[in-house]
C-alpha cells in the first residue's frame, strides 16, 4: 500500500465528507428522479466513457439504493460493512473487492477515520468487450454474461478477497492512482487495466464467494457448473444429483433453465474447450487427449470436436502454430 496516495485518499475523502452535508442528499445528483433510488449510469459516468470512480466520503451513510450498471467496490484500507438487498450485511476487510449486478440494491455504513472504499462504475456494454468473452472463468464467466444481456437470474453479487492476489490489487491500485495524478488518455488507461483486472479475478475465480439472497435454485446451477468445471473428466448427473440431494429431472430442469443448454451438453462443451487448450499449448497426443479429458470413444471425439470447431484435431493443431 503507497502512502502517498493512502494520504491522498484520507484527503480526497474528507473534502467529500465536507461538501455533502447530509446523507439524504448524497445520491441526489445521480438519480433520474428524485423518487427514485436508482442511480443512472449516464449521471455517474462521464460522457463516450465506459466507467468511472469515486472515492467513498467517511463518517456518512450511503441511503440504500440500485444501479442500472456494474458496481465494484474495493476497500483499500480498514473496513466497511454492507447491507444487501436490505436484508444480508456483509463486511468488507482491506483488500477485499464487491462486484454488484445491476439492479442489486445496497447500503453501505459510515466510514471510519482509517476506511477507504473506492467504487468503480461499469457500464453494462463494457463486459461486450471480445476479451471478456471467454469460455472459462465459472461464476465469474456467467456473471459477465448476464451483465451483457441483463439477465437477472443471475448472483446478486460476487465477493472477492484479494489479499494474496498481487497482481489483481496492482492493477486496481493502478487506477486508483488515476484519482490523484491527471494523465492524457486517463480514460482509455483506466478500461484497458479494468478488462485486464476482469481476465485476472477469470483466473482467480475459484476463490469467489457468490451470493443470491433471494433464488435457491440458482445457486444449485450455479454449483452444479462448478462442479462440471472442477470434475469434467468423469462427471455425471446422476452423482451430482447424489452430492445434493436432489432428484435427477430437478438438477436437468434448473440447468436448462439458467444455462440454455443439458447438463451433458455442457459437460461436452468444457471437454472440448480443454481439448482444444491442450492442441495448442502441448504436444500430446490427440489420443492421450482423449483419455485426458473423459472420452473412451475416439470416433465419437473426432466428430463431436469437428462439429463444434469445423476441423479434426490435426487440423485445429496444425491451424493454431501456423
Amino acid at each position: 500500500m503507497n502512502e502517498e496516495l493512502l494520504k491522498f485518499l484520507r484527503k480526497t475523502s474528507e473534502e467529500k465528507n465536507g461538501i455533502i452535508k447530509d446523507a439524504s442528499s448524497i445520491l441526489t445528483y445521480y438519480v433520474r428522479d428524485l423518487d427514485s433510488s436508482v442511480v443512472d449510469k449516464d449521471r455517474i459516468i462521464e460522457e463516450g466513457s465506459m466507467m468511472g470512480l469515486y472515492c467513498q466520503p467517511r463518517y456518512i451513510a450511503i441511503p440504500d439504493h440500485s444501479h442500472n450498471y456494474v458496481e465494484l467496490v474495493y476497500m483499500y484500507s480498514g473496513s466497511a460493512v454492507q447491507i444487501i438487498n436490505k436484508t444480508e450485511r456483509i463486511k468488507l476487510d482491506t483488500s477485499d473487492l464487491l462486484l454488484l449486478r445491476e439492479g442489486t440494491s445496497h447500503a453501505i455504513e459510515p466510514l471510519g477515520e482509517d476506511d477507504i472504499a473506492i467504487h468503480f462504475f461499469l457500464k453494462p456494454e463494457f463486459f461486450s468487450h471480445p476479451s471478456l468473452i471467454t469460455e472459462d472463468g465459472g461464476i465469474l464467466r456467467h456473471f459477465i454474461a448476464g451483465a451483457v444481456s441483463e439477465n437477472h437470474s443471475v448472483a446478486d453479487y460476487l465477493h472477492f478477497r484479494l489479499q494474496d492476489i498481487l497482481p489483481a490489487k496492482n492493477l486496481l491500485e493502478n487506477m486508483i492512482w488515476s484519482l490523484m495524478v491527471e494523465k492524457k488518455c486517463r480514460q482509455e488507461i483506466n478500461q484497458a487495466t479494468m478488462s485486464m483486472l476482469i481476465m485476472e479475478l477469470l483466473h482467480d475465480a475459484d476463490k469467489v464467494e457468490s451470493h443470491d439472497t433471494t433464488q435457491y435454485e440458482e445457486q444449485i446451477a450455479l454449483t452444479a457448473y462448478q462442479y462440471l468445471e472442477n470434475h469434467y473428466t468423469t462427471a455425471t448427473l446422476e452423482e451430482f444429483s447424489l452430492k445434493v440431494m436432489q432428484p435427477t429431472y430437478y438438477i436437468s430442469r434448473l440447468f436448462k433453465r439458467y444455462y440454455q443448454m443439458t447438463f451433458t451438453e455442457c459437460l461436452q462443451l468444457i471437454r472440448l474447450c480443454r481439448a482444444a487448450n491442450c492442441l495448442t499449448s502441448s504436444n500430446k497426443s490427440v489420443e492421450e487427449i482423449i483419455q485426458e479429458i473423459g472420452y473412451e470413444n475416439s470416433s465419437y471425439f473426432h466428430r463431436i470436436f469437428k462439429e463444434r470447431y469445423g476441423l479434426t484435431p490435426k487440423q485445429y493443431r496444425d491451424k493454431s502454430r501456423d
